[in-house]
């Protein structure tokens, strides 16, 4: 073979070596988006349902005070009944 064609076979081989590294490069960075991507996705599964929870866990709170602004005005009256009651013996 001649000097030209040896030179052309031995760039043409650099090339295509180049060009398969890129191409793994390039495979290894759409794995990584990939799984980027999923992590993504599984945050904010978690994110919503860390929301509702905390929705869910408000909703218990305001109950919770609204049954004792309730009862504080019962708890009032059978105080004031008792004492009524234990000075009238």
């Amino acid at each position: 073979m001649s000097d030209p064609i040896r030179e052309a076979l031995a760039r043409l081989s650099t090339a295509i070596d180049r060009l398969d590294t890129v191409s793994l490069r390039h495979a290894d960075g759409d794995r990584a988006r990939a799984t980027l991507e999923t992590e993504l996705s599984l945050m904010r599964e978690d994110r919503h349902q860390l929301a509702r929870l905390l929705d869910e866990e408000k909703s218990s709170r305001t109950t919770a005070e609204m049954s004792l602004g309730d009862l504080a005005p019962r708890i009032d009256r059978a105080i004031a009944a008792i004492r009524t009651s234990l000075t009238q013996s």
